[in-house]
């Protein structure tokens, strides 16, 4: 998860920062756990001259608005934010985590995630019992490479999702 720029320490509640630092010092667990996935080869300027309307357009412009970069070997995390039209925010943040697992992964950093996300924030648990059931009801995807999809148009990948099998 990247912290949005217009989060100062000031300004964020003492569970948020609590939950920020406990998901930065999971994220070099994470990517350590990662260390087989293949970075993109894909940039964010190559992403940027896609034609509009495309994964990889969109995944540009949300990237740009939101003021992120692509994280190595979690690329896919951004194209979830951009699929599903969940945003920044700490309880967007969370529920996207719900999503995949929905959809059948599992793995330390989703499940440490999820867990800090019930204890922290209670009153979000209906949207994150909805964003679990989106990913139930999906097509297998949480494995995907999107790489390859990101000149497609953002719809047909979301057909692919969600159209039943």
């Amino acid at each position: 998860m990247s912290i949005p720029q217009t989060y100062t320490a000031t300004c964020v509640p003492l569970r948020e920062r609590i939950a920020l630092a406990i998901v930065a010092a999971m994220k070099p667990v994470y990517f350590l756990l990662r260390h087989n996935r293949a970075c993109w080869r894909t940039t964010q300027a190559d992403l940027a001259t896609m034609p509009e309307g495309t994964l990889g357009k969109d995944l540009s412009n949300f990237l740009h608005i939101n003021g992120l970069q692509l994280m190595p070997r979690a690329e896919f995390h951004d194209v979830y934010h951009v699929l599903f039209g969940f945003g920044t925010t700490m309880k967007e943040e969370t529920c996207i985590q719900f999503v995949p697992l929905g959809n059948g992964r599992r793995s330390i950093p989703y499940l440490v995630t999820i867990t800090i996300s019930i204890i922290f924030y209670p009153e979000n648990w209906e949207d994150y019992y909805k964003a679990f059931c989106i990913g139930r009801s999906s097509n297998k995807f949480h494995d995907w490479d999107f790489e390859p999809m990101l000149g497609m148009r953002t719809e047909e990948v979301r057909r692919k999702i969600f159209k039943p099998e």
